[in-house]
Parts: C-alpha cells; structure tokens; sequence
C-alpha cells in the first residue's frame, strides 16, 4: 500500500470543497481527486465532514505560509505598508493556485449554522488572520496615515459583521456578496 504525503491529499480535498462545496462534493469526489482507495479515506478521514474539517485545518496551515512568503517579499522590496496591508487582505480572496472567492466565506454560506464546531473552525481562522494583520500594523499604530488605522479598526468590523449576518441565516449568495463588499469597502480605504 502506497502512503499518500496528508499534505498532498488534504489540499487536493479542500480545493474539491472549495470549488464544488460541500453538499456538492460526494466520498467519490473526494476518493478522485486525494487518489485515496475508500479504506485509506475511511482508515484517515471517517467521513466526508472530518475531511472538510482536515481540508481547513490545511487551509490554514496554507493561508499561514502564503502570507509568511507575501510579506517577507514585500518587506524586502520596501513595500509601503497600505500596500502590503491591501496584498495581505486581498489573498484570501486572490490566489493563482485557489478558486475565486474565499472558502471560509463560501463555507459559512453554504453550511452555516448547521454545525457550531466548523464555524468555531472557520472563526478561528478569521481571528487568526485578523492577529497576522493587525500584528502588521502594530508597531506602527501612532505614524500610521488614517486610512490605514481605519482599515485596521475595518478587518475587526468585517467578521462581526459576517457573523451577525450568517446567524441571521441569510442565502449563501447574500452573505458571500457581502464578504466581498466588506472586502471591497476596506480595500478602497487603503
């Protein structure tokens, strides 16, 4: 039996949710595109939700080195931190590797209050991402240009915002244009 690299087969699952979702990626989708047998998928994974939540574990295992290599290269080419804080924000929603939109957003669409565990998973990923962008703007708090505070104070308002929105069970095409809006609102502040 061939031992798949989990980091291989993980991203492999989670570009499948992001592109389908959830409910339209079935185990044999999964079995396709991990190239797992269904005994090595069931042995590893158990179920189509423990994969869903594996796959964004890897996301943000992903999300994590991708900003760590954006802002180290835009730090060395003296990148204007409005700039950087904008190609920061923006990656979640841009990659050439990814599917359009944001799979945290498309998640909370789709699967929302269905399962209290994968939103606690999706929020934490938010905060998390939030603390790497507001750790940007930190040490620079009292020199920053007021757009900049702004869009720092802006990322907070943008999950509670997507928060309140999803508990009030919106459609999944409500809440991911509001995602972008929100995004869109910030990016213009920048």
């Amino acid at each position: 039996m061939v031992v798949k690299d989990a980091s291989v087969v993980e991203t492999a699952m989670m570009i499948q949710f992001w592109q389908r979702g959830y409910y339209q990626t079935t185990v044999d989708d999964l079995l396709t595109v991990s190239q797992l047998s269904r005994t090595q998928f069931y042995r590893q994974y158990h179920s189509k939700r423990v994969a869903l939540r594996r796959s964004l574990e890897r996301y943000q295992i992903t999300l994590d080195e991708q900003l760590d290599q954006l802002i180290q290269r835009e730090r060395a080419r003296q990148t204007p931190l409005p700039a950087l804080t904008a190609a920061c924000l923006r990656l979640p929603f841009q990659s050439e590797r990814w599917p359009a939109g944001c799979l945290m957003v498309n998640l909370m669409a789709e699967i929302g209050s269905q399962d209290a565990s994968l939103m606690a998973q999706l929020q934490t990923i938010y905060a998390d991402l939030q603390t790497r962008l507001v750790g940007l703007l930190s040490p620079q708090a009292k020199t920053l240009p007021t757009t900049v505070a702004e869009t720092a104070a802006s990322l907070m308002q943008v999950r509670s915002g997507i928060q309140l929105l999803a508990k009030q069970d919106p459609s999944g095409a409500q809440l991911k244009q509001q995602a972008q809006m929100s995004v869109n609102l910030i990016m213009g502040a920048v």
